[in-house]
């Protein structure tokens, strides 16, 4: 069961019967309502050129509709979905997003300061599940294990921010910054999560390095086994640093991750 056979059975108990038209074909099809149309527990009658759908036997109907929608409750979290739909992932969440940070300067998370640089010299993350986020320069780093040691690359003057889970535009609103790098791999995947980032912050930079040409024919890898495709975002991208990583990786059939600097 998802959020279109709830709505559909809540609609079909408030008023008693639905045209065939106002039923999405995906529930029609489903062996639920092919179960209940058989046991006559709702009930398939001729309406004008088309048909209609009445509850035939009200209890069967309400016993159903509690077994399977135990609670009409607002959906906030998995355990929700659970209690709502008996599976935790057919709606979409909303939860605070939990954020990594590192760095070496004060910055205000929540309202409050926050000595990052404290932190980082201790423990070498700080991880909070932030509504708001404000630092004077952001860098962005799409993994781990880069994340982990990006000052050595990119300086002390940024705070390193990599995010649990996919960055979306509802985590992006929870920055504050005058000063956006984003560190990605050079494939389409990076790509596509730096102009996602860049619609939220126009500018926002991504980080290229000045030898990107050299460190490219020394280190990138074939494209083959690398699950990124080109998005039409992509394609349509007139940024010039997009358009230069673009055009390497389909000239070549290859790409670059970040973890070049490792070995150069």
């Amino acid at each position: 069961m998802n959020l279109t056979d709830f709505r559909t059975y809540k609609k079909l108990k408030e008023d008693s019967f639905l045209t065939e038209k106002a039923i999405p074909k995906t529930v029609l099809s489903s062996p639920h309502f092919k179960g209940l149309v058989s046991s006559l527990i709702i009930e398939k009658t001729r309406s004008g050129r088309g048909f209609r759908y009445k509850i035939n036997k009200p209890n069967e109907f309400d016993n159903f509709f509690t077994a399977y929608f135990p609670e009409d409750i607002e959906i906030k979290d998995k355990s929700d979905n659970v209690r709502k739909f008996r599976n935790s992932k057919i709606q979409k969440t909303v939860s605070t997003p939990i954020f990594m940070l590192r760095g070496f300067e004060t910055i205000r998370i929540n309202g409050n300061e926050l000595n990052l640089e404290d932190y980082t010299s201790k423990f070498q993350i700080f991880a909070c599940n932030a509504e708001r986020i404000e630092a004077k320069h952001i860098c962005i780093v799409e993994n781990l294990d880069t994340f982990l040691v990006a000052e050595k690359l990119l300086g002390k003057s940024f705070v390193f921010l990599h995010k649990y889970g996919r960055i979306g535009k509802e985590s992006l609103n929870c920055l504050s910054t005058k000063h956006l790098l984003v560190f990605v791999d050079y494939d389409f995947n990076g790509l596509e999560e730096f102009l996602r980032i860049k619609e939220v912050f126009d500018f926002a930079q991504l980080h290229i390095p000045e030898n990107y040409n050299e460190l490219f024919n020394k280190y990138s890898q074939s494209l083959k086994g690398n699950k990124s495709e080109m998005t039409n975002r992509i394609k349509q991208s007139r940024d010039i640093n997009v358009i230069r990583i673009r055009e390497s990786i389909i000239r070549n059939n290859r790409f670059l991750e970040q973890q070049y600097w490792k070995y150069d």
